[in-house]
């Protein structure tokens, strides 16, 4: 549905003056599934006319390869973004290692606990710091129960969802078409 280009292109913007509805600061980008593309940056930091070498050398990037690594760099970070004037924070997915590592009903509580306390940290950031702003990506999963409609849903349950102070709701139209849904706010 673009929702990593949604975050591609924001490590871009952020990077704008003001007057150009930026905030002259850099991104930190971490990155749980692998599909962070900096061939991609390049493409839109040329479109909108900046020099592709400095754009990709204001994304602070980080690959997180497991639910506690994932926890550790929100909870490094901290130490990094007012040194290095981030004005973005980019988790691309949030739940992708909590789905894969917390398989079944039995391991569900844990789960939805450490979520829970993984996005207090990143709203604590955004807390922290006034000019910040916080994203995260999710995935959807399935509701084999729904007859009409969309059958899908966010996965990570109400712990993600009472979490975010605003949420977008992505999904393909017609064509070529994406649909952007504010679910909350």
């Amino acid at each position: 549905t673009g929702k990593t280009q949604i975050m591609h292109q924001l490590c871009v913007n952020v990077q704008l003056p003001k007057s150009e509805g930026g905030l002259e600061g850099k991104a930190l980008y971490i990155d749980t599934e692998g599909t962070f593309r900096p061939e991609r940056i390049i493409q839109m930091a040329e479109a909108k006319g900046l020099d592709y070498k400095t754009v990709l050398k204001n994304i602070i990037y980080a690959r997180a390869y497991s639910s506690d690594h994932q926890i550790m760099l929100i909870k490094d970070a901290q130490k990094i973004i007012g040194e290095q004037n981030i004005k973005l924070v980019i988790m691309d997915s949030l739940i992708s290692h909590f789905r894969s590592e917390y398989v079944g009903r039995g391991t569900l509580a844990n789960r939805q606990q450490l979520l829970n306390l993984h996005l207090h940290d990143l709203l604590r950031l955004a807390d922290m710091y006034p000019e910040l702003a916080v994203i995260v990506s999710n995935q959807v999963q399935s509701k084999p129960d729904t007859f009409f409609g969309d059958p899908t849903k966010a996965a990570g349950g109400h712990v993600i969802a009472h979490g975010a102070t605003v949420r977008i709701y992505l999904r393909k139209g017609k064509g070529e078409q994406r649909v952007a849904r504010v679910v909350d706010a």
